[in-house]
């Protein structure tokens, strides 16, 4: 039988997709996990062949998780369930190693169909990232400016606007001080903003947001 890792801080979550998966694709041993320390301990004692990942699952490091992850178990396929837009994650989740990335709002088709597809070995590309994708291929230098930036300095972008001040992101990312206010720099450089509030209208005007 094929193992799925479903890994969600959200049991609802977990329980729809878990009913889904088994009404609607096939009879699979399914696992669940609610954090980080659940992931990493799942997945040493058991080898899957798909992982169902939430980027937000409390205070944990997302892209240290996905290189993890790719080196521990490289025959797993990981399919990213994400409230965030494409725009925000989507194209450094596959850069990351994923084989597709799903937006939480995706119709119960799309979300079976996305799973059929990476479960048979494939890439799961939707329509809003397959447009990402070509925009980026075109014309690195035009477009949606986050892009420029690094999956870290995205994270760390993302606190900014919600609020969280340079110490509470250094206790959330578990780095330092001057570490974070370095990221902080560069973010505005690389936006070409000078205050938190010019980065906030700036996300807003690419729909970027939590």
């Amino acid at each position: 039988m094929r193992n799925i890792l479903l890994a969600d801080d959200h049991s609802i979550v977990r329980s729809g997709i878990k009913s889904m998966i088994r009404d609607k694709i096939g009879n699979f041993n399914i696992d669940e996990a609610e954090n980080e320390n659940d992931i990493v301990t799942a997945v040493k004692s058991c080898n899957y062949d798909l992982v169902i990942l939430d980027i937000n699952m409390g205070d944990y490091d997302f892209v240290k998780l996905m290189e993890w992850l790719s080196f521990t178990s490289s025959d797993t396929s990981i399919l990213i369930f994400s409230m965030h837009p494409e725009a925000i994650y989507g194209l450094r989740c596959l850069q990351l190693g994923a084989k597709g990335y799903l937006h939480k709002t995706a119709s119960d088709e799309e979300i079976v169909i996305a799973i059929n597809t990476v479960l048979n070995g494939k890439k799961y590309i939707n329509a809003a990232l397959a447009e990402i994708l070509s925009q980026s291929s075109e014309d690195k230098n035009t477009g949606n400016p986050f892009q420029s930036l690094s999956s870290r300095e995205i994270e760390i972008a993302l606190l900014l606007n919600s609020g969280k001040s340079l110490p509470e992101i250094c206790t959330i990312l578990n780095i330092q001080y001057s570490t974070a206010n370095t990221y902080k720099r560069r973010i505005f450089e690389k936006l070409h903003v000078n205050s938190i509030l010019s980065l906030s209208r700036l996300m807003q005007t690419y729909n970027i947001q939590e």
